[in-house]
């Protein structure tokens, strides 16, 4: 019989010369279940077939790590959305760190992000992306910013769209079972048809909402039980479900014993569903005009920052300031990162710090160092703590940074 294999390609560290190649190969040959390895020195990288009966992954990893060597390790951000609670980020956020080749996985649910940290060659984006989907969530690979952002809009202009097909499904049928169910009250006699109160015309008016409208609770529960998952897709699904198919019983069968012919609530499968709908309908507006406040600040944010590199000024981008690194904030200029004084005295406008955010304004703050005189100035960032270690200013002048 043929034993299935399957052929792996690691990006691997560390390696400066022939003999290098030789050791991983010999490593990577000694473990149960390798039938092939072979090291590449030029592409920095090893081809392995293996048997994945016999031998994981991570072992391979393992492997090459204990001779020495390293196999260097990837990061991806992760858009998710139709996420409604904390509960769903922490669900996503188990199912990727249960992905073999996942080392850390990170969901924020204001965010609506994932950040994954893995060994490339293992697992992927595409397999992220397959296992939230599975979840019953949307997830997208985050790209540039301005494609990010377009790609969010139209994922959240898409779900407010879904939703809004949803109620206008969910909602009138609702209504005429609810009038049907009751109409035997109050003034409904003079105003609502008998025939509206025919148990199997309330079954042809539930139905299309049990397997329109609800459907997207049914197929999220299978899912999540799927991966051992219980929120609270099951819960509405369990409840919808059960007041539905007694209701079908009851109907059609009403000598089994489930309540006959007058426990049919119908009412209760189709008014539940359309207050749910109703719910992430609202949550999704909610959530579109969250993101794009969020967005709007984010504009505000400083996006270079001027950092000392072997004495001189160089401009990178603020995302990539390292600890310990020198930064230099001119007159006028925003201040990109943490940091502490160094050298020199200015004025800060905090009206966009944290420390504002709380609902007071602060005036211009002094930024001082030891022993500094107003002609040497220096302040420190007031964002990202632990960025960076200090920031540098020449003289004071006046901006939204330092003053």
């Amino acid at each position: 019989m043929t034993v299935a294999t399957r052929r792996l390609v690691l990006p691997v560290g560390g390696m400066d010369c022939a003999s290098c190649v030789r050791t991983i190969e010999r490593a990577l040959q000694a473990l149960p279940g390798v039938a092939e390895a072979s090291v590449n020195f030029a592409a920095q990288s090893a081809t392995i077939v293996y048997d994945p009966n016999r031998v994981r992954p991570l072992a391979l990893v393992k492997a090459i790590a204990e001779v020495g060597y390293s196999v260097p390790q990837e990061e991806v951000a992760l858009s998710i959305f139709g996420m409604s609670s904390e509960h769903c980020s922490q669900l996503v956020e188990r199912a990727l760190r249960e992905m073999e080749g996942v080392t850390r996985a990170s969901v924020s649910f204001p965010a609506a992000t994932a950040t994954v940290k893995y060994y490339p060659g293992v697992t992927g984006p595409a397999e992220m992306l397959q296992v939230i989907r599975e979840l019953g969530y949307e997830a997208a690979e985050k790209v540039k910013e301005a494609e990010a952002i377009d790609r969010e809009r139209e994922a959240r202009r898409r779900e407010i769209a879904r939703q809004g097909r949803n109620m206008l499904i969910s909602w009138p049928l609702a209504l005429l079972v609810m009038l049907g169910t009751f109409w035997e009250y109050w003034i409904l006699p003079a105003i609502v048809p008998e025939f509206l109160g025919y148990r199997w015309v309330l079954f042809l008016l539930t139905t299309p909402i049990v397997f329109g409208p609800a459907r997207q609770f049914f197929v999220n529960a299978y899912q999540g039980l799927r991966h051992g998952v219980r929120d609270m897709n099951l819960l509405y699904a369990s409840g919808i479900g059960a007041a539905y198919f007694i209701a079908v019983i009851n109907t059609f069968w009403p000598q089994l014993g489930l309540g006959g012919e007058r426990a049919t609530f119908y009412e209760a499968a189709a008014l539940l569903t359309a207050f749910i709908i109703l719910g992430r309908y609202l949550a999704a507006l909610t959530r579109g005009q969250t993101s794009e406040a969020i967005r709007k600040l984010l504009k505000l944010r400083p996006r270079i920052a001027r950092v000392l590199r072997d004495g001189q000024e160089v401009e990178v981008p603020a995302a990539q300031v390292q600890v310990e690194d020198v930064i230099v904030v001119r007159p006028g200029e925003q201040i990109p990162v943490d940091g502490t004084v160094l050298e020199g005295y200015s004025a800060v406008d905090e009206s966009m710090s944290g420390r504002a955010g709380r609902g007071k304004d602060h005036p211009p703050r002094r930024a001082r160092s030891p022993g500094s005189t107003p002609s040497v100035m220096a302040a420190a960032g007031a964002r990202n703590r632990g960025t960076s270690r200090a920031a540098t200013l020449p003289p004071a002048g006046r901006g939204q940074g330092p003053e």
